[in-house]
């Protein structure tokens, strides 16, 4: 019998992790991110990272798990979720995988050889896939508010501090939307401005290629904000047995 797995997915800002705490509120439930750069520690304003409340609510899994020096790719997120699954499923939970890297979730749901691109066409777990999914000028206008919050939440000082320890452009983590462009600020080559606008753009246009990823995969789009109670109920319905 193949193991159940629930995955949410959507581009970034579109609600995935508040949908997924939502659930935890009626079922047992433990969250795995799928997202590329909060593997990484001390990466915390410029990746939206959980709060130590949320963390509190519901476990969660592959988050500050690697120095910012380090690598990680689709490979070692498929090792690794793998073992997180075996972990919750043991444990009794359902296993959640919560991000916009369709890549990560594709590696995981069919087995990559990473020499081609599936081993097969069937997935080795019981999933289903729902996609977040806004009107694109609601999204982003979230996009534009989250990048504002992060530069109040201090963004440049944690950017700063990471280029302190060694960090700098060639580092995998700091190519990431938010933290490259404030190193260009911080080396003097855009004002801060700029940066801002950049950001703001660049993740723009990285929700358009999460979006685009997201259609090619086996999932159920859901309008957060029409659909959003109906999936909830909906889920926690197919996933009776796992009902606090």
């Amino acid at each position: 019998m193949k193991q159940k797995l629930l995955l949410i997915g959507g581009s970034t800002a579109v609600g995935k992790s508040k949908f997924a705490l939502e659930l935890s509120k009626s079922l047992k439930i433990c969250l795995i991110s799928a997202d590329s750069i909060q593997v990484y520690r001390n990466l915390d304003i410029g990746t939206s990272k959980p709060t130590d409340a949320e963390k509190a609510q519901c476990e969660h899994y592959l988050i500050d798990i690697i120095k910012p020096t380090q690598t990680f790719n689709a490979f070692d997120f498929f090792n690794e979720a793998r073992k997180c699954i075996e972990e919750i499923l043991k444990k009794g939970y359902l296993p959640v995988v919560v991000g916009g890297t369709g890549l990560y979730m594709e590696s995981l749901l069919y087995a990559y050889s990473f020499k081609k691109e599936k081993e097969n066409n069937s997935s080795v777990y019981d999933y289903k896939l729902y996609i977040l999914n806004q009107d694109r000028e609601k999204l982003y206008k979230r996009i534009n508010d989250r990048v504002d919050l992060m530069i109040k939440n201090g963004l440049v000082d944690e950017v700063k501090k990471l280029k302190e320890l060694g960090l700098n452009e060639h580092s995998q983590s700091m190519q990431a939307i938010g933290y490259k462009e404030m190193l260009k600020y911080l080396n003097n080559e855009i004002s801060l401005d700029e940066a801002i606008e950049k950001i703001k753009q660049g993740t723009r246009n990285y929700a358009k290629r999460q979006i685009t990823w997201f259609k090619h995969m086996n999932g159920k789009w859901i309008d957060v904000d029409n659909e959003w109670d109906l999936a909830l109920k909906e889920i926690i319905d197919y996933y009776s047995e796992y009902k606090i």
